[in-house]
């Protein structure tokens, strides 16, 4: 389960297509839109067709977009993304898509310790004399989402090298050669890597809803099948039992009439193969 990524069960948008539709829970909003940048890059990659959805505005009014404060009846909702595509596609992108995530995700964390070397460095100190803390903590923030933003324009090949680092700027501008040094050391990112069972685990979830149903009814029937089957065994058994019971019980009650001398008082009166009665004789 990723933190940077939710993904509910696909669900069959048509024969053999499946949608997911993605969100990305992460507090910043400019941290999620780039999560999901990163998330629309990848599955260009992996040949899906995504889309953002529409979000409703719910102030939004036909008075309050021409007499109030102009609200908007809704904008693109960056938080979340829908992916379409065959099964098997889009369960191989799901399972990249969380790993691609947590690796840039580190690689960004890479970048932030490299910003907080160099300003403890002698190189900061002439860009940090009208700097204080409350300040440098923003730029520290603000680094960290430019270096995100940097990494996921490298996942959709959308720009060129910067060049090396330039010791006359503070390193706070030069998020671009930050990024490009982590990427390089770190190997860049496989974009179509996938672990097998995890794939199949997608899969399962895939499988339609009305299938899931029907599967879950088949269970029930077979087991109360078989729960009939063991009823029938359980009654056929004690009706064995109590017909061998009942011949035991009539051989010893004939050997001692036998024994008695008193067989030939009682007729022997036939009720069925297992079972006999004696009556007094006429």
């Amino acid at each position: 389960m990723s933190a940077y990524v939710e993904i509910p069960r696909p669900h069959e948008s048509a024969p053999g297509r499946f949608t997911a539709e993605l969100a990305f829970p992460v507090q910043s909003k400019r941290r999620a839109q780039q999560h999901h940048d990163i998330a629309w890059a990848l599955a260009d990659v992996h040949g899906l067709e995504m889309s953002t959805p529409y979000k409703v505005n719910p102030r939004w009014s036909v008075y309050e977009e021409r007499w109030g404060n102009g609200e908007r009846h809704g904008w693109q909702d960056m938080r979340r993304l829908r992916v379409d595509g065959p099964a098997h596609a889009l369960a191989r992108y799901l399972v990249a898509l969380e790993r691609v995530l947590g690796e840039v995700e580190a690689m960004v964390t890479r970048a932030v310790r490299v910003f907080g070397a160099w300003k403890r460095s002698v190189a900061a100190e002439p860009f940090l004399e009208y700097e204080d803390a409350s300040t440098m903590r923003t730029r520290a923030r603000v680094f960290r989402a430019d270096a995100l933003r940097a990494l996921a324009q490298h996942l959709g090949a959308r720009t060129r090298p910067v060049g090396e680092r330039d010791s006359s700027r503070p390193l706070w501008e030069q998020y671009g050669a930050v990024a490009e040094d982590v990427w390089a050391d770190a190997g860049g990112v496989d974009l179509e890597r996938a672990d097998d069972s995890a794939v199949n685990a997608h899969m399962v979830r895939m499988v339609p809803a009305v299938v899931v149903e029907a599967e879950r009814l088949a269970v029930l029937e077979a087991a109360r099948v078989e729960k009939e089957r063991q009823e029938t065994e359980r009654v056929e058994l004690f009706r064995q039992v109590d017909a061998a019971c009942a011949r035991e019980a009539d051989e010893v009650d004939a050997e001692r009439y036998a024994l008695d001398g008193q067989g030939a008082l009682f007729a022997v009166l036939e009720v069925s193969p297992d079972r006999r009665r004696y009556a007094p004789a006429a």
